[in-house]
């Protein structure tokens, strides 16, 4: 009986409450005002100069502001896996997926109708 009550209360509650914001209107700056405090909330870890962003370690902004040598461009980690001689050769298919167009003879024309 509990359940029915709480039920019935729950669906009382809800059309009232959908009474209430058919009638209920904001104006255009509340929403520009709110799509602008979600953009900086949303974005808030990912600038740190920011002054209520979190403040870097020195070593950490160190290595963020250093610049790659013409060293680490020519010999990257992985040259060994860009090696073509040593990469494992592609493998070609063993039959060929290709067909060939050909005309519809008469016969396939006049029972078609076209």
């Amino acid at each position: 009986m509990r359940v029915w009550i709480f039920s019935f209360l729950v669906l009382l509650g809800m059309v009232e409450l959908y009474q209430w914001m058919k009638n209920f209107s904001i104006p255009l700056p509340v929403f520009i005002v709110g799509g602008a405090l979600l953009a900086i909330a949303s974005n808030y870890g990912k600038y740190t100069g920011w002054s209520f962003g979190q403040q870097q370690d020195k070593s950490e902004a160190k290595n963020h502001l250093s610049t790659p040598t013409v060293t680490s461009f020519a010999n990257p980690p992985n040259q060994e896996l860009l090696n073509q001689s040593t990469s494992n050769p592609v493998v070609q298919p063993t039959r060929s997926i290709s067909f060939t167009i050909s005309s519809p003879t008469q016969e396939e024309v006049s029972k078609n109708g076209g």
